[in-house]
């Protein structure tokens, strides 16, 4: 089978991330939307004589720019981007949750670690309403008291009562954290793009490869979210 001259790629490749250091595989993103390489250059130009005419061109600055859009969000990948090491562990979080009281009482989805932060009876439009306090509901209308993840209210809070309810509470222990600070970037990494080539005379398909030797991450990234699914990850 002999190696095409004229050829197409299909689709936009696997590209794999090398650590420079250790040779280690990073991480190998294999959900491409689209892959693009530019390729940038300058010409400088000896310039003299009469009219001050351009008389020989020296190019210079060479660069090429590895842009990829991933269909599929990756930690290690983001990670990457921010330059800083994805974190496992127990994470504090916000929550918002919704309820409807039944028997004066409704139970939330997680343990609240601390005090709850707010509580509020919605209005028939779902807006937050008249804000409710810790305390003693059995004497007081507008109080409640929490055991665990339980709520009561006063008896005179009837059925279908909706509430919403602002707390924090623990990730689980498998939690990923990917933090964006001011004092870490984007690191550089050895890439490798494996692509389907197909030649033109004979419509037969090659392994391909783009190698990069070594890639810097720009310090620009984007993650984009759309309502009617349709979104570019990285």
């Amino acid at each position: 089978m002999a190696t095409p001259n004229r050829w197409a790629i299909k689709e936009a490749g696997i590209a794999t991330f090398y650590n420079l250091s250790t040779g280690k595989a990073m991480v190998t993103l294999s959900t491409l939307k689209t892959t693009g390489v530019e390729t940038t250059g300058e010409t400088v130009y000896a310039q003299g004589g009469r009219g001050n005419a351009r008389i020989v061109g020296f190019s210079t600055n060479r660069q090429a720019t590895l842009t990829l859009q991933d269909a599929i969000f990756d930690n290690q990948a983001i990670a990457m981007l921010t330059g800083n090491d994805l974190v496992s562990g127990v994470k504090k979080i916000d929550l918002n949750e919704v309820k409807s009281v039944t028997s004066n009482k409704f139970t939330l989805n997680k343990t609240p670690q601390g005090a709850l932060v707010s509580v509020y009876k919605l209005n028939p439009d779902g807006t937050n309403g008249q804000e409710y306090t810790l305390g003693t509901p059995a004497t007081n209308t507008a109080e409640y008291s929490i055991t665990g993840k339980e709520l009561t209210f006063h008896t005179t809070v009837t059925n279908g009562t909706q509430f919403r309810v602002y707390y924090q509470a623990n990730t689980a222990t498998d939690a990923k954290t990917i933090k964006v600070t001011s004092d870490q970037f984007g690191k550089s990494f050895r890439v490798v793009l494996d692509v389907l080539v197909v030649d033109e005379f004979t419509k037969e398909a090659f392994e391909g490869q783009l190698r990069i030797p070594n890639a810097k991450f720009q310090d620009n990234f984007n993650l984009s979210f759309a309502a009617d699914g349709k979104f570019i990850a990285v």
